[in-house]
């Protein structure tokens, strides 16, 4: 997430215990259950930091997260990596973004880098890569790709909806080319405080690439508190989700993998925040919820 002022604010991890993971890496996350996973800024390079989150639980890490530009860190495919996260019982999954970690960079619009063709090749060889590593990985492709100053968003240097749904599904044939068809897809649009249902829904299906060529729907659910303007205020957890969840749902018939979540220190109980994203996504209220995913270290840009 580029959160839209140049603040320094790290927003605080939330971590679910490990007990709760039931969906291992050698069911492909196909358990209907809930996977948990983590970030940091040092994975996949050092994974050693994974063992304080896992010893207090019955099980590994679900996923283990990492980012790569395509212009900048992690560009280049590397199944050194992949092999890493395996051997620790883990799927990788990897938010892959095409840009050089510029925002609003007229040279990765989605016409510029994708659909012109300018990148093919690189492209081919992540497929490549990672059908030959063969074991299952999450992809989460482009995410935000609205209300924001992402190169690749909906409004940022030309770049349309229909055009953000026309890269997804060029890559995706290059993919199915390659016959990476171990790679499962995250589809994951912003969340924006304050945005009720209707509107959600509008914008997801503006940009909804279709059911054919997305896996999972992801989300990314923050709590701002007293900490960032604009944010709403504090807000629980079910609130923060409940209208984007009901819009992904609507739009996409897919489970639901929270790629980010996490609140701000001050404005409220940060404690009971996590107690009550605990047990809602153990409620009904969110039964399509499958995976979710924390973030330590993640320092959110404007």
């Amino acid at each position: 997430m580029i959160v839209r002022t140049f603040a320094a604010l790290v927003l605080a991890m939330l971590v679910f215990s490990t007990t709760l993971i039931e969906a291992k890496a050698d069911q492909g996350l196909n358990a209907p259950s809930l996977a948990v996973g983590l970030y940091r800024p040092e994975f996949p390079d050092r994974l050693s930091s994974l063992d304080a989150y896992e010893q207090g639980g019955a099980s590994r890490m679900a996923l283990v997260h990492w980012y790569a530009l395509w212009g900048g860190w992690k560009s280049a495919f590397n199944a050194a990596d992949l092999e890493a996260v395996r051997r620790r019982g883990s799927v990788p999954m990897i938010t892959w973004e095409p840009w050089a970690g510029t925002p609003a960079d007229a040279s990765w619009t989605l016409n510029a880098r994708i659909l012109s063709g300018a990148s093919d090749a690189y492209i081919r060889s992540w497929a490549r890569g990672l059908a030959a590593y063969g074991g299952p990985v999450m992809l989460r492709f482009a995410h935000e790709m609205h209300d924001q100053s992402y190169p690749w968003a909906v409004g940022v240097n030309g770049n349309t909806a229909d055009q953000y749904v026309a890269a997804w599904r060029y890559l995706h044939a290059v993919f199915a080319e390659e016959r990476a068809t171990n790679v499962r897809w995250i589809w994951n649009p912003n969340t924006m405080p304050g945005t009720r249902r209707a509107k959600y829904e509008e914008i997801y299906r503006s940009v909804y690439p279709g059911n054919d060529v997305v896996d999972w729907a992801g989300l990314d659910i923050y709590n701002g508190g007293s900490a960032l303007d604009g944010w709403g205020g504090w807000r629980t957890f079910g609130e923060a989700l409940a209208d984007p969840y009901d819009a992904v749902r609507a739009v996409a018939d897919k489970p639901v993998i929270l790629g980010e979540v996490g609140s701000a220190e001050t404005g409220g109980a940060k404690a009971e925040w996590i107690r009550s994203a605990f047990a809602d996504l153990l409620s009904a209220r969110f039964a399509a919820v499958r995976a979710t995913h924390s973030l330590d270290g993640h320092a959110p840009r404007r």
